[in-house]
């Protein structure tokens, strides 16, 4: 896992200083800093930064091959086998890397190529003799890519920090803002920085004649299968862990309290006993999952590294986890993971991690609402529309909530695993609302895609939060906070051959009344450690609400009434919040935090503030 930047000049009269593509290069150190590399041409620079993890010696980017030029963020876990395919048409190779691997594929193929790569990834292809770009990002949207489409220049960068020197003056963007307020992430191809956008996942992207094109190049299609089964199941992540333990540096894994990171350490653990597992947690009474974990460890008998984050240490790293962020992610436990990240880069180069197993298997909590609000949704139209009305205008008592969830259609209040301010609210805290740009609009298009498919609820959540959820908040978080400390985070559940089985999976081996991933759990049931197969999910606690009374509390006040954001924010809304939170009328944790690291990240990227 690498970074990259480049630079394609849209006329020969446009300019671009050395020292800019170094301070771009130097932005992005902590993604690669065991090597560099630059390409330079008339109109195109290419500028790397690797962390070597396959053919450590001759491994180097970017990578010349004919007359073509490669930079790739990621890895290939099937290249062994494409190479194979190509040596036996006569194709020869210079090194051993999959880099290579991946550029002679498409100078065979071309655009075709990108079908046969099984891994995670960003790339860029440069055509010295047409003077053409073609590059992707990976069907899952592992891998970030972020790029602008100025007069001037096309630019890409694994993380837009490298594309900020190129902008004379960052600005906020106004949709992305208010989109952030609801999602606790920017969803879609937005960012927070107005002219930087993200390139989508699965889709590939061309430039010719200085005009820049998106194509999708997959599509994530749930169709049920009843004769899928256990085994199905236990085969794919069987061989998914065991491609994504290729490596020529130390590969281990995070492990955690529930069933997802426990399977992936008992698989790993079958093919390297002597693999190590890290494990976080805080230093307050039901936020720690290391005791289960260090249980789980014991039972597979391999070594557990664990660590403790006080709220000290917590409140120390949130400045840096913020800028390596690039955009504003409100989701607490990415200090944690910032923190065990770090641990674990003191021991191995390479960790597994049980991402995207909640949304390719039917795992959150949430989906399970499904069985006791379908009596009520199914109840016609003006009847779920009177009962709606009535429970609104109820006082907070018990069963208020289940009346309105009930009556209130799917497209109209689910957003994904995270919703944080509904559109009523977002007038209170935002200076300018736009009500055509509520939360609604934003997915709109995906549940329009679910109905055509004709997709039931649940599979509906889980497109949704595949689409909105997965991108912006887990893998982001992932890959961020991973590269933050220079070590590469790899996620077998988003596999291209999981996915052929989980897709097919029946909604009654996803979800019922009592618990989730019932396929799954069933496949690794007498495999897993009993403690954690059929145990529930809790996500990854973080004790925010309890510190928000406390020293963080006073850290977020000041931040919210020192930075400069009193155009975009109503700071007496957000400090009330925190006020009412602190009083025990309600818990307002995740709205302040949100407005909290959105206040950080102005200082940061706008303010130029960072400690």
């Amino acid at each position: 896992m690498c970074g990259h930047v480049s630079i394609f000049l849209k006329n020969s009269s446009s300019k671009v200083l050395g020292e800019k593509i170094r301070k771009c290069l130097d932005s992005i150190v902590h993604r690669g800093p065991d090597d560099e590399g630059i390409y330079e041409d008339y109109n195109a620079i290419l500028g790397f930064r690797r962390l070597s993890i396959i053919d450590l010696k001759d491994g180097h980017q970017p990578f010349e091959k004919d007359s073509y030029v490669c930079v790739f963020n990621g890895e290939i876990y099937n290249y062994q086998e494409i190479k194979k395919e190509l040596e036996a048409k006569g194709c020869t190779f210079e090194t051993n890397s999959d880099t290579e691997v991946l550029l002679a594929n498409y100078i065979e193929k071309k655009e075709e190529a990108i079908y046969d790569y099984r891994g995670m990834f960003t790339f860029l292809i440069y055509n010295q003799e047409l003077n053409e770009i073609f590059g992707a990002r990976d069907i899952f949207g592992i891998k970030p890519l972020y790029y602008i489409d100025n007069e001037e220049m096309i630019a890409f960068a694994s993380e837009y920090k490298a594309l900020l020197p190129l902008i004379e003056e960052p600005q906020v963007d106004l949709k992305s803002l208010q989109e952030y307020l609801s999602f606790q992430y920017i969803p879609g191809d937005g960012t927070m920085v107005a002219g930087i956008r993200k390139v989508p996942a699965a889709h590939y992207f061309t430039i010719k004649e200085n005009r820049l094109r998106f194509r999708r190049y997959h599509t994530t299609e749930f169709k049920e299968d009843l004769d899928v089964n256990k085994n199905d199941v236990l085969k794919s992540m069987s061989g998914s862990v065991k491609a994504h333990l290729i490596s020529d540096v130390e590969v281990g894994t995070f492990l955690s309290g529930g069933v997802d990171s426990s399977i992936i350490a008992t698989l790993a653990s079958q093919i390297n006993p002597k693999i190590k597992s890290f494990t976080v947690g805080f230093d307050v009474e039901g936020y720690d999952e290391i005791e289960i974990a260090k249980k789980t460890s014991e039972a597979l008998n391999i070594e557990n590294i664990h660590i403790k984050v006080s709220q000290e240490d917590y409140i120390g790293a949130i400045q840096d986890v913020v800028y390596k962020f690039d955009d504003p992610v409100a989701d607490p436990s990415a200090i944690g993971l910032y923190y065990l990240s770090k641990e674990a880069s003191k021991h191995v180069k390479v960790v597994l991690s049980g991402e995207g197993a909640d949304e390719l298997f039917g795992g959150y909590n949430i989906y399970k609402e499904y069985f006791p609000l379908k009596i009520i949704s199914k109840l016609p139209k003006i009847v779920k529309k009177i009962i709606n009305y009535i429970a609104r205008k109820l006082p907070k008592i018990r069963g208020k909530s289940y009346l309105v969830r009930a009556t209130t259609p799917l497209d109209k209040r689910y957003i994904g695993n995270a919703k944080i301010f509904d559109n009523e609210e977002c007038k209170k805290v935002l200076i300018n609302y736009n009500s055509e740009n509520n939360f609604e609009n934003v997915v709109k298009d995906i549940y329009k895609e679910c109905r055509l498919k004709g997709y039931d609820y649940v599979t509906t959540m889980q497109n949704v939060d595949i689409n909105t959820w997965l991108q912006g908040d887990i893998l982001a978080k992932g890959d961020k906070m991973s590269m933050a400390n220079s070590i590469e985070l790899r996620v077998p559940f988003l596999d291209k051959e999981v996915l052929k089985v989980s897709r097919r999976i029946p909604l009654k081996g996803r979800v019922s009344r009592k618990n989730t991933k019932l396929l799954l759990r069933k496949a690794f049931e007498g495999i897993v450690p009993e403690h954690v197969v059929n145990r529930t999910k809790l996500g990854f606690p973080t004790p925010i609400r309890v510190w928000l009374k406390e020293d963080l509390g006073r850290v977020v006040k000041d931040t919210i009434l020192t930075a400069n954001v009193s155009k975009y924010i109503n700071k007496w809304y957000a400090l009330k919040l925190l006020e009412d939170h602190i009083k025990n009328k309600r818990d307002n944790s995740r709205k302040i935090w949100t407005i909290f690291i959105f206040c950080v990240w102005h200082q940061i990227h706008i303010e130029g503030k960072k400690n």
